[in-house]
């Protein structure tokens, strides 16, 4: 109930200065800083762009949460608490757009890009196909 609402703001910011996705704006090193002594840990996610896949390793927190950080990256976590993986935000309006002028097929359609990536000679290593993330 929170995670989602808590990112609607954050979203707008980087929809503005990215001019709608247009651009990606330059990455800036300013990590959420945490404001309390919380319990810190480091997460490994998996980021899926265009034309590569990025392993980040997310420093996260309960006053720094990966979702909000991979956000502010342009990337948008596919998991609220604990993300392994998270998807480029001009990947996710491709897909948008795409469905909403499709019969809907997701397997078919993750499927298509797991093939895709293998190709590149990317493989996610995950356990579980991309379809579930979808």
């Amino acid at each position: 109930n929170e995670v989602i609402p808590s990112l609607i703001g954050p979203y707008l910011t980087y929809q503005y200065i990215s001019s709608s996705l247009r651009h990606r704006p330059a990455f800036q090193n300013n990590h959420i800083k945490c404001m309390a002594s919380c319990h810190r840990r480091t997460l490994e996610v998996t980021c899926v762009f265009f034309n590569y896949l990025e392993v980040l390793n997310i420093d996260c927190c309960p006053c720094a949460p990966a979702p909000l950080q991979l956000l502010k990256l342009g990337l948008f976590a596919c998991a609220p608490i604990a993300p392994s993986l998270a998807v480029d935000l001009c990947v996710l309006e491709l897909i948008r757009t795409l469905f909403v002028r499709i019969t809907p097929n997701t397997t078919a359609w993750c499927e298509a890009l797991e093939v895709f990536l293998t190709a590149l000679g990317y493989k996610l290593s995950t356990k579980v196909c991309l379809h579930v993330f979808f």
